[in-house]
């Protein structure tokens, strides 16, 4: 729950808890643009009366549950993993379980928005709040070249791209490991690289300029 959430009378807040997930539930079974106001309260078993006592429209709704559930997010923010050039291997399984309890906490809401009938443009809002906050864990290196043209930013840019796909994973499948399980294998795979992670040889850089 979000701080602005915790300030609002417990009978309001309820109130508009039973209206976002009446909107979470029925995003999977019509999609966003098809939903009416009428049938959003009529799964929340409320009237159309209290709805609009609340939010203005079905816009209002959805913008405003996305603020809280993201500000949700924001408060589980970390700082930098990185010191003089070492990872802590510890902070950064730290976050990633962090995050992924957020996920399960909000399950609905993220199986809702992230589904096949979810709202795009929330996709594109996640996907450029992750790349920031993997940004800011790994502030100290973001300007440094690592390998020939290979940059920090681009290194980066690809992490925050696979975390986003785990993500939509992990919820699209129901959640089949838990946060802690999710942390350690993220942990392993990046800390082992993605070709040893898959138990492949890498072959000699010749390779890559045979015709």
């Amino acid at each position: 729950m979000s701080i602005k959430e915790k300030r609002i009378d417990p009978r309001v807040r309820r109130t508009r808890q039973l209206l976002r997930n009446a909107l979470w539930e029925l995003i999977p079974e019509k999609g966003y643009e098809a939903i009416t106001i009428q049938e959003i309260a009529d799964r929340a078993t409320l009237n159309r009366t209290t709805f609009y006592l609340n939010y203005r429209d079905k816009a209002d709704l959805l913008y405003q549950g996305i603020e809280d559930v993201i500000e949700g997010l924001l408060l589980r923010d970390h700082l930098s993993v990185v010191s003089e050039d070492i990872i802590s291997l510890e902070k950064t399984r730290f976050a990633f379980e962090k995050d992924f309890e957020h996920f399960a906490e909000n399950f609905e809401f993220y199986s809702a928005m992230l589904g096949e009938h979810g709202v795009w443009g929330f996709f594109f809002q996640l996907q450029d709040y992750i790349y920031k906050a993997t940004k800011r864990r790994f502030e100290s290196i973001q300007d440094k070249k690592i390998s020939g043209s290979v940059s920090a930013e681009f290194v980066l840019n690809y992490i925050a791209t696979a975390y986003m796909g785990t993500i939509r994973w992990w919820i699209k499948n129901q959640m089949p490991h838990t946060p802690s399980e999710m942390a350690s294998q993220l942990i392993w795979i990046y800390s082992q690289g993605v070709f040893k992670a898959l138990g492949l040889e890498v072959g000699t850089s010749n390779e890559l300029h045979s015709d």
